[in-house]
């Protein structure tokens, strides 16, 4: 479903903290604390363990937001600008994969 209503800087922002971000750190942290406590996993590795599972839940998770924004006629210039600012993306390619697939 494709919406007319341009969509906010706030809430591109917010959207993306909430789906990719926030849910990213947290699994990291409860995987490394959940390793540690209930499992005597050292330390670092749990951190890494942790790490890999919390970017792979990103892959994801970032996928579907700039897919949800594209969506919303959100340029894709704009999406990779917002994106880099608020720490979600740190290169255009994430965007033009998805754009190609959509093609």
């Amino acid at each position: 479903m494709v919406n007319n209503k341009e969509i906010s800087t706030q809430e591109l922002i917010t959207k993306g903290y909430l789906w990719v971000n926030i849910p990213s750190v947290a699994i990291i942290v409860l995987v490394w604390f959940g390793l540690t406590a209930y499992l005597e996993v050292n330390g670092k590795i749990s951190a890494i363990i942790g790490g890999v599972i919390g970017w792979i839940y990103w892959e994801f998770a970032i996928k579907k937001w700039i897919s949800w924004a594209l969506n919303h006629n959100v340029n894709p210039d704009r999406l990779f600008k917002i994106g880099k600012m608020s720490l979600l993306l740190w290169d255009r390619r994430k965007i033009d994969s998805i754009l190609n697939q959509s093609k």
